[in-house]
């Protein structure tokens, strides 16, 4: 099993490197006559000294300065295509950290620390002591900064703020980041604005409203215009006071950390009117609901942005280069946090390269100093970028030691990050023109839809996954095993509770149980009693992985090999996918299994137990509806108390669950790597931010 893993990461690595050989062999140009701010590096002046007939003694190399092309652009290469631009559905890293630096939020992180809030665009954080949380929790109220200017011209003002989060919830979309707002608002176990209105009320047909604007269009109009006052009533403004006051469903302890991130981005409620959006009228705002990434971009509002933020959207050219200029009258006079940046930016321009560039061209592009960053994602990439470093860093800047004064790039090694990768089930898999689950039949040649409705098939492959060898050659070892949804060390956390390790015996004995009916309508039900042994038939299904990818290809292989082992009737043919057909399968439920990262919106255990168990997972798994109930039951009494010995005996119970039902089986925290031009400085890591942030840095 470890050769078999071994040799498909060095494939990849050996491809990669060869290509890097290859591109590195062809003759260089001869390079300009250098610059103040171009690399440089200085010849010896003196002539070779000749000390005897046979003995020549060459020029020590003086040593190498490494100075930036331009110091005030600033390249990313490859950093991925955003699906769209506009705050309220961006639910990705490659949009959200455009959003990140193009608009502010109420509150913002104090720099490195992903715990400590700090104002932005509000005046202050709100609490008890200084009035801005009512003594019961259910009512929070921000002052709102004077004289901000959005980068039309236009001035903030509180009904900006509220429109914004008003118009999030409002358009709905059960896959966007307004999820996050609508529990606190609406109520524990609501994650879209749809779910208040009985879905009968659009016809004896209709079992769900959800992402089905048309038939919420059916709706009788005075049930909608009361539905949006729930929303509206909860969030006030009140320009001539200068505040926003929200009225929560429930005391929520992680409300306010939920506004840090893109989702939370202040936009123009006039510029969102003037491009088609919501027009902020209870009467239509059904019109809006559920619109497509597609219909966003035909109104400009998906590939266009207008916030408050220290860079401004200069140009987007899709498959070639996003381009964000400075915010010359940034709003920021006074530092945010402790000797941190003020005024205009100093880097001028962000350079955000064809998201579909390799890693060759990528560390080509960083070794001439064409790029100054590349936050590497996958570990198989590593070594590549390794022969360019020269300075190795642990975990800051300020704990660095030179390797190779030769070589341009700093490594930032050993980054705690939050997010977690996952086995999850699909319980009900989609059957149409689906080629995954072969026959479709318990035959020998296929699997049932409901394969994995068996908790003993599901138990079984969270023994026979080895989690040692896909740390060490998924992770090279750099990641921490994870028995919870909650991260290691937050709290709810335990790591005594009962969680799955590889045993391959365990998963013999537990598959050699399953048991099967094949039922009079043809479908196939797991029975204890059954007729069908799952051991003596086998089972034949696909495994699809995006090559190169480091979670879900190695864990497709090593099933396909595990299961192989303990029976060669368990057939798991692990196939590659390009990324956009396999995220279409997973999305489509599809696919038997799928291995995603769940990197965490705000810092507390209910945006993890939310996502994996009534959120994004559980509805792309097709989680059965008892069984969300359950863990909703004890989500929701867990995020309403505000005790947090009492909150972390609640999760007790919601891990004693999660391991009972198995239904997603988590695996690794991994360790992140930066690399970037030593050139480079400002530069600080924040384990929430989606992507660089650009407005502390300089390079010199």
């Amino acid at each position: 099993m470890q050769h078999k893993l071994s040799i498909f990461f060095s494939l990849i690595i050996v491809v990669s490197l060869s290509l890097a050989a290859c591109a590195q062999s062809s003759p260089a140009p001869t390079p300009p006559a250098p610059t103040p701010t171009t690399v440089v590096v200085q010849p010896a002046t003196a002539a070779p000294t000749i000390s005897s007939p046979t003995a020549t003694v060459l020029p020590s190399a003086a040593p190498i300065t490494f100075k930036p092309k331009d110091p005030t652009t600033y390249v990313v290469p490859s950093f991925g295509i955003p699906e769209m631009l506009d705050p309220a559905f961006c639910y990705e890293a490659s949009c959200g950290q455009i959003i990140f630096n193009t608009h502010d939020t109420l509150l913002f992180y104090n720099r490195e620390d992903p715990n400590t809030l700090i104002p932005m665009l509000a005046l202050e954080v709100p609490s008890l002591e200084n009035g801005g949380i009512s003594a019961d929790g259910l009512s929070y109220t921000f002052k709102i900064r004077p004289g901000v200017l959005f980068h039309d011209g236009s001035e903030l003002t509180p009904s900006d703020v509220a429109y914004t989060f008003q118009r999030g919830i409002l358009q709905g979309g059960t896959w966007s980041p307004q999820v996050l707002l609508t529990e606190p608002f609406l109520g524990a176990g609501i994650l879209d604005i749809t779910d208040l209105i009985t879905p009968s009320l659009a016809g004896p047909e209709i079992t769900t409203l959800n992402d089905d604007p048309a038939s919420l269009a059916l709706v009788d109009p005075a049930v909608l215009k009361a539905t949006c006052q729930k929303v509206t009533n909860a969030i006030v403004a009140d320009d001539q006071a200068g505040t926003v006051t929200m009225k929560l469903a429930q005391p929520w302890g992680p409300f306010l950390a939920t506004f840090p991130g893109f989702w939370g981005a202040i936009i123009s409620k006039n510029w969102i009117i003037s491009s088609g959006g919501w027009d902020g009228d209870c009467q239509t705002w059904q019109d809006y609901y559920g619109k497509t990434a597609e219909q966003l971009f035909e109104q400009g509002l998906g590939s266009s942005a207008n916030g408050t933020g220290p860079y401004k959207l200069d140009h987007w050219t899709p498959g070639d280069e996003l381009v964000l200029v400075a915010n010359e009258d940034y709003w920021v006079r006074q530092p945010l946090w402790e000797a941190g940046p003020s005024g205009a930016p100093i880097i001028k321009k962000v350079v955000y390269t064809d998201g579909q560039a390799s890693e060759v061209a990528t560390q080509g592009m960083l070794k001439a100093g064409d790029a100054d960053e590349n936050p590497v994602h996958m570990p198989i990439f590593y070594q590549l970028m390794d022969e360019l470093v020269g300075v190795e860093c642990q975990q800051t800047l300020d704990d660095c030691q030179e390797v190779d004064p030769t070589k341009p790039l700093r490594v930032i090694q050993g980054l705690e990050t939050v997010k977690e990768s996952a086995l999850v089930f699909t319980f009900n898999i989609n059957t149409e023109g689906n080629e995954y689950i072969g026959s479709g039949q318990l035959d020998g040649n296929g699997i049932p839809p409901n394969f994995f409705s068996d908790p003993l098939v599901r138990k079984a492959f969270a023994y026979c996954f080895n989690y040692e060898t896909f740390v060490n050659e998924a992770y090279l070892g750099e990641a921490t095993r994870s028995i919870h949804v909650m991260l290691p060390g937050m709290l709810g956390y335990n790591a005594d509770a009962p969680s799955y390790n590889y045993d391959p015996a365990k998963c013999a004995e537990l598959l050699r149980q399953s048991r099967w009916t094949h039922n009079a309508d043809g479908s196939w039900s797991p029975d204890p009693d059954g007729e069908v042994s799952l051991w003596d038939t086998g089972f034949r299904f696909t495994a699809p992985y995006v090559l190169g990818e480091a979670r879900n290809a190695p864990a497709a292989l090593m099933l396909e090999a595990e299961l192989g082992a303990i029976n060669d009737k368990f057939i798991v043919e692990a196939t590659d996918l390009n990324g956009d057909t396999e995220y279409e399968n997973r999305q489509a439920s599809k696919n038997p299994f799928f291995i995603p990262s769940w990197k965490e919106d705000f810092h507390d255990p209910h945006n993890w137990v939310m996502p994996f168990t009534a959120g994004v997972y559980a509805m792309r798994q097709n989680l059965p509806a008892e069984i969300q109930a359950s863990y909703l039951e004890i989500s929701n009494r867990a995020v309403s108390e505000s005790d947090p010995e009492k909150r972390a005996e609640i999760y007790k119970e919601f891990n004693q669950l999660w391991y009972d039902t198995a239904n997603t089986i988590t695996l690794f925290v991994p360790k992140n790597r930066f690399y970037v031009q030593r050139w480079v400085q400002g530069w600080y890591y924040n384990p929430l931010y989606p992507g660089t942030y650009f407005y502390p840095l300089w390079k010199e």
